[in-house]
């Protein structure tokens, strides 16, 4: 890995550190505030208490139907896009609660979604908009970048990046299980019930037998510059590189192709495929883009009311 990747993963797993001594700053000046019968700050309880305008830093993207969701790392919280975009979840920008460092997202097959969120160690179900979220795993998984719903739709499957493995736990949760030492940044599962990964190591796609555990490193030589997450579609699946500035197609025999470069792409991360589109969110662009599977046309979709 180069000096530029090393910097940027640093940065991507470290937002959360560095957002929150910004805050420990914020609360010890309202203290002080306090103290010398000055006024609260505008830098943190408000910012907390009314929803924002706009997209921050859309991190991942998940599809039900034609609803697109969408997580905000910086917001924090869930978009939802269908005819327009409007806040499905909001989390807080307070330290250690529910939905402050969310980035990823699966569908939940009973409806709603599942988050997982670093700063409090957790999967959240959210069954509806602004639902309470429910807590899963009890805090026992690190920094989860991944998630991934089995076909039968009882379990779940998790990337977690400081325990470089992949874990896995009941649908309406548990204490989780290690299914392989596999450092997933993105999960999918294929036809066949066989589990896909993208790593940030040598070997940069792998495929997981969930039944025995064993893994195969499909994709090696380290083809993508950065890999963030990986969708599957048939009989292939497709990869986002945020240096490359692109999307890759990948096949089940391990072989390699860019699938779309450049505009608009410029730092993609998250992804997710349905029959006819392929949909990405790069957060430099605060945006999520739909891509046609075979014209490869894009349209913007992170279109809030009165922007």
């Amino acid at each position: 890995m180069n000096k530029s990747c090393l910097i940027d993963t640093f940065s991507h797993i470290s937002r959360g550190r560095l957002a929150r001594r910004g805050m420990l700053t914020s609360v010890l000046w309202i203290a002080v505030g306090s103290m010398l019968g000055g006024t609260q700050s505008p830098a943190f309880g408000q910012d907390d208490a009314k929803p924002a305008a706009k997209p921050a830093y859309p991190l991942a993207v998940a599809t039900s139907g034609a609803d697109i969701y969408t997580v905000d790392l910086d917001l924090p919280g869930v978009w939802k896009t269908s005819d327009a975009t409007s806040l499905f979840a909001r989390g807080t920008k307070l330290l250690r609660k529910p939905m402050n460092r969310p980035r990823c997202v699966a569908i939940h097959p009973a409806g709603g979604i599942l988050v997982g969120d670093t700063a409090t160690r957790e999967i959240y179900w959210i069954e509806s908009a602004d639902a309470e979220p429910k807590p899963l795993n009890n805090g026992y998984l690190g920094v989860v970048m991944a998630l991934a719903v089995s076909p039968d739709g009882k379990t779940i499957y998790a990337g977690d990046a400081e325990k470089r493995a992949t874990f896995k736990l009941p649908i309406e949760g548990g204490k989780p299980e290690l299914v392989a030492r596999v450092n997933a940044r993105g999960l999918a599962f294929d036809s066949e019930g066989k589990l896909w990964a993208v790593t940030p190591d040598a070997a940069a796609v792998k495929k997981i037998d969930v039944n025995n555990g064993e893994v195969e490193d499909v994709v090696t030589g380290r083809p993508f510059q950065y890999p963030n997450g990986l969708c599957w579609a048939g009989d292939h699946g497709y990869v986002t590189d945020g240096y490359g500035k692109c999307i890759w197609k990948i096949t089940a025999d391990g072989k390699t192709e860019k699938w779309h470069e450049g505009e608009p792409l410029v730092g993609p991360v998250g992804i997710t495929v349905t029959d006819e589109s392929i949909f990405v969110a790069d957060p430099k662009q605060k945006q999520v883009y739909e891509f046609n599977r075979e014209s490869k046309a894009f349209k913007p979709r992170l279109e809030i009311s009165g922007e």
